[in-house]
């Protein structure tokens, strides 16, 4: 089963950079650091989460619902949705 949440922990980190992308060209616009702290945090992510996607940290569902917030807060809304797509599959996976 961690193929399946390997997938979903991909999917949020290339999104994760599509919408890093959006927020370069904000920055580009406006030249405000916050958008540049942001640009950072977002690459952090994707990068974290596209190497560690094989991870067996990601079938847990208490330390994946702590990092789909984190993401929510900090990164973006469309990492969180594949995130949290892959927190429902776990859990329903963890209760049978």
């Amino acid at each position: 089963m961690i193929k399946k949440i390997s997938f979903w922990v991909r999917l949020a980190g290339w999104s994760g950079l599509i919408s890093g992308s959006s927020v370069l060209v904000l920055y580009q616009y406006t030249h405000n650091i916050m958008f540049l702290i942001n640009l950072i945090t977002i690459i952090l992510f994707s990068a974290y989460a596209l190497a560690t996607a094989n991870d067996k940290r990601w079938t847990n569902t208490d330390w994946l619902l702590r990092v789909i917030l984190i993401v929510l807060v900090f990164v973006s809304i469309l990492p969180t949705i594949f995130l949290g797509i892959g927190y429902f599959i776990e859990r329903k996976r963890n209760q049978h």
